[in-house]
């Protein structure tokens, strides 16, 4: 296909990109290499995991040495804090958590409207409280899901808030699954911490995603959203949890139908759960095999959108790089790579190689 020499030209060099964005050390980083806001030159939990997922991916992890590799693990071990209104033993980045805890008086006032709309039955905004529990619970699930993958453990056992059957499934249902982009994340997250505890919440957890499954679009929804975005995405986050607990997608064929009829736009997020999508189901079944092939290698053309020669890295927007974490922004937008995006499009290579069957043996793929 014509676009594979692109893919394995890039993956042999983007890691000389990551290594540019080394604050001081091998598992520090900046989120990019211009442009940025004092949060995004000063935030750390979350752009170490990142960079961690990375040096996996490209096999750079092994090269480290084991007391490196124990060192990279403390410090993401280090942001183990107990906080009053989260779990014990959460992984917390203190400028995240100051960001949310002193919100400016714009999220405030949007707050109030979030609350008054909030007492209407159809609607159901996330308020600043909501956000910051997602936001560190997004933050935890990253960090030991990244040392799981690399095989190492969070140094202090970590129990989420819902962790009893009755509980687990209340939280589940309470969520809004007609944005099942967000509300698939977290039940994601809760796969992992599943998986950490001995698969303790496995049924509860597979029970539920049995009753939300649609038989039309393969997707996992009580509403079906209004957009294709929502629905392939949300699928993604599903999948992605799925994954964590050994469970086969329910209807892999329609998920395949469902994403060639509906093309993602060019950004960071959406290229590459469209294609993690197809990746994962492609691997369940022979279903169109040789079409997810042609879209994977049109998908690249879209992932050269996002590419700087210069750099040698990946923006998370076109021609833009990622000016916001987890609501706090990090960057005004220059023209240039940055961490996220770079993280992502590897991945993404990654998967479209070894579904082509031309995956260098040191190559790595994660579990998100």
């Amino acid at each position: 296909m014509k676009n594979l020499d692109f893919a394995v030209n890039a993956l042999d060099s983007v890691f000389d990109y990551v290594r540019t964005l080394n604050e001081i050390d091998y598992k520090s980083f900046k989120p990019s290499k211009g442009g940025l806001t004092d949060q995004g030159k000063k935030l750390r939990l979350g752009f170490s995991t990142y960079g961690l997922k990375i040096y996996y991916m490209l096999g750079e992890w092994d090269k480290l040495g084991k007391t490196n590799q124990n060192d990279w693990t403390n410090f993401i071990n280090s942001f183990q804090k107990s906080y009053k209104n989260f779990p014990d033993n959460s992984y917390i980045d203190d400028v995240l958590y100051q960001h949310f805890k002193t919100p400016s008086l714009k999220s405030k006032s949007k707050d109030v409207g979030r609350n008054i709309f909030n007492l209407l039955p159809k609607y159901n905004f996330d308020t600043n409280k909501i956000k910051f529990q997602k936001a560190i619970n997004a933050e935890t699930k990253q960090a030991i899901a990244s040392l799981y993958q690399v095989g190492k453990t969070n140094n202090k056992p970590y129990v989420p808030t819902f962790s009893t059957p009755v509980s687990l499934n209340q939280y589940l249902h309470s969520l809004n699954w007609s944005k099942p982009w967000t509300s698939g994340a977290q039940f994601a997250s809760l796969c992992v911490y599943s998986k950490i505890n001995k698969g303790t919440n496995n049924k509860v957890l597979i029970n539920f995603v049995d009753s939300i499954v649609d038989k039309e679009t393969g997707s996992y929804y009580k509403i079906k959203p209004s957009h294709s975005r929502e629905v392939i995405n949300g699928a993604m986050k599903i999948l992605s949890g799925l994954d964590w607990l050994d469970y086969e997608i329910h209807y892999p064929e329609k998920l395949i139908d469902y994403c060639i009829a509906n093309k993602p736009i060019t950004e960071g997020c959406d290229i590459v759960d469209y294609i993690y999508v197809l990746y994962r189901c492609s691997k369940q079944t022979n279903y169109k095999k040789e079409e997810i092939l042609i879209i994977l290698d049109e998908s690249l053309e879209e992932i050269k959108k996002l590419y700087h020669k210069d750099s040698l890295g990946f923006s998370y927007f076109n021609n833009k790089s990622q000016t916001h974490y987890y609501g706090v922004e990090i960057s005004n937008g220059k023209n240039l790579a940055d961490l996220h995006g770079t993280l992502l499009c590897t991945w993404a290579l990654i998967m479209i190689l070894e579904s082509y069957g031309n995956l260098k043996t040191n190559y790595k793929i994660i579990k998100p």
